[in-house]
């Protein structure tokens, strides 16, 4: 299994590849780039960096992470005012998909204030490396008083759902294509 340590600035573009290499989401252009390291690297590199974990190889090379907003209200205030606009410079296609995770986020934000994206190398799935990143999290959330946390994931995405629910993650709602999931600890 992968070293689990605290996110340093040296894992940022480790990070991104990752993000790119994981996503599912298209990848061919600049603008498709930019969409998604400003919906799912930027603001917590930035903002919460103190909320991030990475996996890392033999070479100290972030290999998967896990990453978090702490408090729904303040990420959506921050986000807003700094990346949405960035997102919306992209294209109205990038801005629609943006509010549309965001407004599904904001449906369950009032019981379940954190929320996490995680992603890993398809080498190192299947390892532990994912749920030693998940236990990582949960032990940093629970120090900080913080003790729900919220996800979601593309509904036909069968063995993320399999994973979550291996980490206490019950499924609270689909919509939108989404799988709404939850975990209490």
């Amino acid at each position: 299994m992968n070293r689990i340590r605290k996110y340093e600035s040296k894992d940022r573009d480790n990070l991104r590849k990752i993000c790119v290499e994981t996503s599912g989401l298209p990848t061919e252009t600049e603008k498709d780039l930019s969409f998604l390291f400003l919906m799912y690297n930027d603001y917590y590199a930035e903002i919460e960096p103190h909320n991030i974990f990475v996996a890392v190889n033999e070479n100290d090379e972030a290999v998967g992470y896990i990453l978090c907003a702490e408090d729904f209200d303040k990420y959506l205030s921050v986000f807003k005012k700094y990346y949405l606009s960035k997102i919306k410079k992209l294209g109205f296609k990038y801005y629609f998909m943006a509010l549309g995770e965001i407004g599904v986020h904001k449906l369950f934000s009032k019981k379940y204030k954190a929320h996490l994206h995680i992603d890993i190398l398809s080498e190192c799935q299947g390892k532990g490396t994912g749920t030693a990143l998940m236990n990582e999290l949960k032990n940093h959330l629970k120090s900080k008083g913080i003790d729900k946390l919220m996800l979601s994931c593309g509904m036909g995405n069968k063995s993320a759902i399999k994973f979550y629910k291996k980490n206490n993650f019950i499924v609270l709602k689909n919509i939108l294509g989404n799988c709404i999931m939850v975990s209490e600890f």
